[in-house]
């Protein structure tokens, strides 16, 4: 029995002449050697059938003497086109997409490794294997879909599990703009969320990005960064302002969930007749106006990751009933839909308003609240850490200085005492206006008039709106405006504090010198 292989052979030194192949095949023939493919481009390259009894060298010595051109007969290792094919194969089989191409009828002609994986298809088998047998055939149909298609929506099911993916067709047309095919590019729907959050999602905020050393905010920080590794439903509580969402974000970038979507809505920002369709998206023709391909709801998107509901409180009763079910259950069913979706999303919402006086008045639903409230963290308001005001104003100026070219101005010892003895309503939003104003308006250094704190930023600057000698005009009488500032800062010391040492603190002056102006102002408290 006869030990056949294959092997692979160049001929040296052929020429360009006519007759110069049959005089090669009828030498291989004569010899008794069978084809097994042979390519001409750029040179004359042949797979033969290869007996091991053979000898090489009579073999190599014969062709020469047959053709009269050859100057050598070489072994390789590879043909030409089974190298472009190895590497073309490399390629396919190494990109993260699913490829599946499909003829003019739509049945299979080739698929890469990932769609293999995908689909758990055999390597080998592509005979009699329909597309549809794989994607259904309301979603693609090659006697329909005869054009391009983008990121399609692609919802399989294999008995109770889900399966989701973006689906990309590009229609395949010969010379002659004939379809002979298609080309089906498949991306897992989890994927394209890590993709999407890798180039668009949250900036990398750490705790140690939140500034202050305060007590207040460091058992914040401490207690957050604590349960952060865990699944457990997070409830961010303080005011307007106090940095409820840094929170959040620093919550999820510590979790193991930092590689999936971070997904943020503002509960009060989106109309209540938009809202449902946002969190729990819908299918195709829901209802007028609906986008014609579906479209996943925040639940969806936000799966592997975090989902941030902020101000929760402004929730709607009929929502917060819906939300509870999505809690319960980790599904949701979207508008217009049949089946139930699983999802994977940690809950992480924030508030300024009293839920549990919201619940005495039967505005937010007792059950919901214990099923967000798990993990309270209190985040305290700027004038409960009125320590880390100096280090805010030094790291505000540096970053919102930058742009403008101020970020080295200094901030007067008046000017830091305004800052830290005001209230801020605001919180640290409002002192960053405030700086960022006051970086607008100042020179050299920052002083109490680039300040403009409080409501009505022109009084809040030392002077009322009726006192327009100074903003600028000029002549002016000096004496009298700088009185009349003295005068406005002094009342409103007063005002505010109750002692003498108070107000020269407030005011950067001493107690004595606070005395003699409240006599020369005849000011009473």
């Amino acid at each position: 029995m006869k030990r056949t292989k294959s092997k692979r052979i160049r001929l040296v030194g052929t020429e360009d002449r006519i007759g110069m192949i049959y005089d090669v095949l009828k030498a291989l023939v004569n010899y008794g050697i069978n084809i097994v493919t042979m390519e001409v481009n750029p040179f004359i390259c042949i797979n033969i059938e290869w007996d091991e009894k053979r000898s090489w060298q009579d073999f190599r010595t014969y062709m020469i003497s047959q053709v009269k051109e050859l100057t050598d007969v070489i072994e390789i290792d590879l043909m030409g086109y089974e190298k472009k094919e190895r590497e073309l194969n490399a390629v396919i089989n190494n990109i993260n997409e699913g490829i599946i191409a499909v003829d003019s009828k739509g049945n299979i002609t080739y698929f890469n490794r990932k769609a293999q994986e995908m689909f758990d298809m055999d390597a080998y088998d592509t005979t009699d294997r329909h597309i549809n047998k794989i994607i259904p055939y309301g979603v693609f149909n090659m006697d329909i879909d005869l054009h391009d298609r983008n990121n399609v929506e692609l919802n399989l099911f294999e008995g109770k599990k889900r399966i989701s993916m973006l689906m990309n067709v590009r229609i395949i047309k010969n010379e002659e703009g004939a379809i002979t095919g298609a080309l089906i590019i498949l991306n897992k729907m989890e994927e394209v969320r890590q993709m999407i959050q890798s180039v668009s999602g949250p900036s990398m905020i750490d705790f140690e990005d939140i500034i202050g050393q305060s007590q207040a905010l460091k058992n914040a920080i401490t207690l957050a960064r604590s349960v952060a590794p865990s699944n457990s439903t997070i409830m961010l509580r303080g005011e307007s302002g106090t940095g409820k969402e840094l929170f959040a974000r620093a919550i999820h970038m510590s979790s193991r969930r930092s590689k999936y979507p971070f997904v943020a809505i503002n509960c009060a920002a989106v109309p209540d007749s938009l809202l449902e369709s946002e969190f729990f998206g819908y299918e195709k023709g829901s209802f007028t106006g609906a986008v014609t391909s579906g479209k996943q709801g925040l639940f969806e998107m936000a799966t592997g990751g975090t989902l941030f509901l902020d101000e929760i409180g402004d929730l709607s009763t009929r929502l917060q009933a819906k939300l509870l079910r999505v809690l319960q259950e980790q599904k949701v069913r979207r508008i217009g839909g049949k089946q139930e979706i699983p999802i994977d999303t940690r809950i992480v919402c924030a508030t300024n308003k009293n839920l549990e006086k919201m619940i005495e008045e039967k505005t937010f639903r007792e059950d919901l609240y214990y099923r967000l409230n798990v993990i309270p963290i209190y985040i305290p308001p700027l004038r409960e850490r009125r320590e880390d005001i100096p280090t805010l104003v030094g790291h505000m100026i540096k970053t919102l200085g930058k742009d403008i070219g101020k970020s080295h101005l200094e901030v007067t010892k008046e000017a830091l005492t305004e800052l830290m003895f005001y209230d801020w309503p605001g919180n640290v939003r409002e002192l960053q206006n405030v700086i960022e104003r006051a970086l607008l308006l100042a020179k050299d250094k920052i002083d109490v008039n680039h300040l403009m704190i409080g409501r009505n930023s022109i009084q809040a600057g030392g002077v009322k709106p009726e006192t327009s000698e100074y903003e600028c005009s000029l002549p002016v009488d000096l004496p009298r405006v700088l009185k009349k500032i003295e005068n406005e800062y002094l009342k409103r010391a007063c005002q505010k504090y109750k002692s003498s040492r108070e107000i020269a603190r407030a005011l950067g002056i001493s107690h004595t010198t606070v005395i003699k102006k409240m006599k020369q102002y005849e000011i009473f408290v």
